[in-house]
């Protein structure tokens, strides 16, 4: 019976499998991150990967090296997505719960010119604007308002704005 068969099986075998490709796997990772920590979480999450599938590992259509060295590359690859998706969420947060006086095209919400702008947006547009900078309300606030999460409000926020700077600038021009 093949080590990857016992492993699925025993505790012990997998220990065994563990210790033949745990600094091979280790290495691979470390190469790929270049953090010495990162690599040391990124290659538990492999072999806990490997814990699981085990069971449903198919030696006829690979050997247990380059399958282990896959679970390590995928988990490389989700921790990167997971790592973007995080910034990208915090960028968007902090972008949306900036003071209101730091948004260019808001400042000028109050005078006549922009609430002038503003009518002729929209009526979502108008409604996104007119809750998050006339209002006030905070971001979860403004989306449970308009029944919508707080990313889709983001976006309909930054779509809002950039319709109302369009609308400004023609108005300057013409």
């Amino acid at each position: 019976m093949a080590l990857a068969a016992r492993a699925a099986e025993d505790p012990d075998e997998f220990a065994v499998l563990f210790r033949r490709y745990v600094l091979d796997v280790h290495r691979f990772i470390r190469r790929r991150t270049g953090n010495d920590m990162l690599a040391d979480d990124l290659t538990a999450a492999t072999f806990e990967r490997c814990w699981t599938a085990l069971p449903g590992f198919e030696p006829e259509r690979s050997t247990i090296r380059p399958w282990l060295f896959r679970i390590a590359a995928n988990v490389v690859a989700s921790h990167y997505r997971s790592d973007h998706r995080r910034r990208r969420r915090e960028r968007l947060v902090a972008t949306r719960e900036e003071p209101l006086a730091t948004t260019d095209v808001v400042d000028d919400v109050q005078d006549s010119e922009a609430l002038e702008a503003l009518g002729r947006l929209s009526e979502r547009h108008q409604e996104v604007l007119s809750l998050r900078f006339l209002a006030e309300l905070t971001t979860a606030e403004a989306a449970e308002a308009m029944r919508v999460t707080p990313n889709h409000l983001a976006v309909l926020q930054h779509r809002a704005l950039r319709a109302l700077r369009r609308q400004l600038e023609g108005d300057r021009r013409g």
